[in-house]
């Protein structure tokens, strides 16, 4: 288990990460893969157009019928900067995550403007969702999401193999716990 003390932390307030994944010994670290920020990126850009459709839709629906252009410039305008903020979100998204996990224990590091992290034991999931979805398997990723006492904790997009390794020691723990 890793110790987290506040004393071993010098960068805070400096504007330097807090923790550094080059701490964890023995763990395995991975970031987002070529494959995982090509998804951010398609995800980012697909969750934009749908924000942004309605928009864009009723401004030009609006221009055609009543002829002004203000309300309607400033409504599509608002369409624009869903779909920017949204494929925005998609590129910086990856850049900022990364986890750890080791056959116990599972860290998952995210956030872009609030970093949070997550720390889990596999003994303590209570339930486990894989997801793999049209985008993701051709680019052979999927995300897992586990679900404690404490709350959530999600691998938003990871390769395959690094899935199947964390799922199976998850499967184990459950099973450990269960035979108590």
């Amino acid at each position: 288990m890793v110790d987290f003390d506040d004393a071993d932390v010098s960068t805070v307030g400096r504007g330097s990460t807090i923790f550094s994944p080059s701490q964890l010994e023995g763990w395995t670290v991975r970031t987002p893969s070529p494959q995982a920020r090509r998804w951010s990126v398609l995800s980012g850009l697909a969750h934009g157009l749908v924000w942004a459709f309605p928009f864009v839709a009723f401004a030009f629906v609006w221009r055609r019928v009543d002829g002004d252009g203000f309300w309607p410039a400033l409504i599509f305008a608002i369409g624009i900067v869903f779909l920017i903020v949204m494929l925005l979100k998609g590129i910086l998204a990856p850049r900022t995550w990364w986890f750890a996990y080791t056959d116990r224990e599972l860290i998952v590091e995210h956030g872009i403007l609030f970093k949070a992290r997550d720390q889990l034991s596999y003994e303590r999931v209570q339930y486990l969702e894989r997801r793999s979805g049209p985008i993701m398997r051709p680019l052979g990723l999927a995300s897992l999401a586990f679900d404690t006492a404490a709350g959530r904790a999600a691998i938003p997009a990871a390769v395959q193999t690094d899935i199947d390794i964390i799922e199976d020691h998850v499967r184990i723990a459950m099973q450990r716990v269960e035979a108590l």
